[in-house]
């Protein structure tokens, strides 16, 4: 996992924007995006000041061949193929759904419903988005 992917990642783990986070260690918004990047890496100072901040370690952050252990949503974002809005919804929809899920509010029986109708729905949607795909084919046709 490279450098600016962990950053990324512990920067939201703090639940600081990234310009709130550049602030919080004194550079700029545009070197924090250079380091996010990968066009640069933080001298000495200001790694170790990042490291602080976000609680680790230089040889840990900048050793690309260690990878964060990321929980489900992380690891949605970071497996996604776009950085869209509707990304960032559906990871805080996962969100919701850890928390349903592990809350004993609702019975087993209760969440393995819940369950099936998500499937129901992806399934639903899914096949409307084919024959939309299809009906669209023959009309260009």
């Amino acid at each position: 996992m490279l450098l600016g992917e962990k950053l990324e990642i512990l920067i939201g783990r703090k639940n600081m924007s990234k310009t709130e986070f550049a602030e919080s260690i004194g550079i700029t918004y545009r070197g924090l995006a250079n380091y996010l990047n990968g066009s640069r890496r933080p001298k000495k100072e200001v790694l170790e000041k990042i490291c602080r901040q976000l609680d680790t370690t230089p040889e840990f952050i900048t050793d690309d061949s260690k990878n964060l252990i990321l929980d489900s949503r992380e690891r949605f974002i970071f497996n996604s193929n776009s950085n869209s809005v509707s990304i960032r919804e559906a990871a805080d929809y996962l969100e919701k759904g850890k928390q349903i899920f592990e809350s004993s509010d609702m019975s087993p029986e209760d969440k393995q419903a819940l369950f099936a109708c998500l499937t129901e729905l992806y399934f639903d949607a899914a096949k409307e988005r084919d024959r939309a795909e299809r009906v669209k084919a023959a009309v260009g046709k």
